[in-house]
């Protein structure tokens, strides 16, 4: 305590170059959390847009292979006992909704090109709890009553120069191996926000698409849920209570297993932030090293004195540590404070920041600021731990001043 109570008072002896150090730490602190605010809004927007623009929490399938090959061959993964399991799992309470679905390949042609797509067929009444991020941009979205009508994403419009209330002609491949071919009205045209989702995809409803491929039973089944935050404690659930039980085997993954460009996107803000990370606090580290090498340098006299009257190199050397703990929780204090102020005023008078699409993305977006709790403590003893480690080489410097030179020093 004694120790902190004099590192107080040292740290005010010289408050220009206490406040010049203080400066850097506070500006480094409020980087970080406005970069991590940032890098937090952005994956959790790409999170909600890629688990609501139809691949939802969990995925359900017969088989493992399903998430792999399932799209072109998707006859040989149809559940069996569908309506049992739909069932079951519409009784967890934290599932909002059960989603049959199929997905297969197919060619669209218009009366002068044509295009391989993916179409994705899912019963119309769910359509808006599963794909909730999808904008119609052009027409309507598909009523119930709709048969053989779909709506294209924006990027397949334009690649076979399609519009609304064309006639499309689609061929795929059935359950018996034929090739079957329908035609098919546009009634609308829709973004997903992903680039790779408007160039390929194509809306159609479940029931049009189960009479076209000649099926009676889907072989996925998509689980949305409550909330995000319940998936890893579901999908526990359904792999504990309803393996062998639904009289064939399921194979669950969870949404983060299968977004692979939410997987990369998240590895690379992540490097990211710690390269910034590391850059700043190397930036604080060298000049808390530079502060207290000088207060060791001005302090000479007074260190060789104290060692004089039988003062121990640990006293000397926790002396240096406190005060570069004490600096470190005022800046890292008042950092984290400016950069919570900054989010909020950024927030809420500017309403965010646009950021330019993204590799990938058909469309910028808005971006905010969301701290948390963890950004707030992980920065702290970040200002902390730096500061500490700073203040070692000083100290240790200091401690180690021979008594009669340190005496003697002008």
């Amino acid at each position: 305590m004694r120790s902190l109570s004099l590192a107080w008072r040292n740290i005010f002896r010289n408050q220009r170059r206490t406040l010049f150090t203080l400066t850097a730490i506070m500006i480094g602190i409020m980087a970080l959390v406005l970069f991590d605010g940032f890098v937090r809004y952005t994956l959790w927007g790409l999170q909600e847009s890629t688990i609501r623009n139809g691949l939802g929490h969990l995925q359900l399938a017969t088989a493992e292979e399903y998430f792999t090959t399932g799209n072109f061959d998707p006859f040989r993964y149809l559940f069996t006992d569908q309506e049992a399991i739909i069932s079951k799992l519409q009784a967890l309470p934290e599932v909002k909704n059960v989603v049959p679905q199929v997905t297969f390949s197919a060619t669209l042609a218009s009366a002068e090109k044509s295009g391989i797509v993916m179409v994705q067929a899912v019963p119309v009444e769910l359509a808006r709890s599963l794909l909730s991020f999808r904008q119609i941009v052009e027409g309507r979205d598909l009523q119930v009553e709709d048969r053989y009508r779909v709506i294209l994403a924006r990027g397949v419009a334009e690649k076979i120069g399609a519009k609304i209330g064309d006639t499309m002609t689609m061929m795929a491949i059935t359950r018996n191996g034929g090739l079957n071919a329908a035609d098919l009205e546009v009634v609308g045209i829709a973004t997903l926000g992903l680039r790779e989702l408007d160039n390929m995809q194509v809306f159609m409803d479940l029931p049009t698409a189960m009479e076209f491929l000649d099926i009676t039973s889907v072989p996925l089944l998509i689980t949305v849920l409550e909330r995000t935050e319940y998936t890893g404690q579901v999908k526990e659930i359904i792999t504990q209570a309803f393996n062998g039980q639904s009289g064939q085997p399921l194979a669950v993954k969870a949404w983060d297993e299968l977004a692979d460009y939410y997987q990369q996107v998240q590895g690379f803000y992540g490097t990211l932030l710690q390269i910034i990370r590391f850059i700043i606090m190397l930036v604080v580290i060298f000049t808390i090293i530079n502060t207290m090498t000088m207060s060791v340098l001005e302090r000479t006299r007074e260190i060789g004195a104290l060692r004089a009257l039988g003062t121990q190199k640990g006293a000397i050397i926790r002396l240096y540590i406190a005060e570069g703990l004490w600096i470190g929780l005022l800046g890292g204090i008042s950092g984290v404070l400016l950069g919570l102020i900054a989010s909020s005023l950024i927030n809420n008078l500017f309403g965010g920041i646009y950021i330019p699409p993204p590799p990938g993305m058909a469309e910028g977006y808005q971006a905010f600021f969301a701290s948390s709790s963890v950004t707030v403590w992980q920065n702290l003893l970040l200002a902390l731990a730096v500061s500490v480690l700073a203040s070692l080489y000083p100290a240790y410097k200091g401690a180690n001043l021979k008594i009669a030179e340190a005496l003697r020093f002008l």
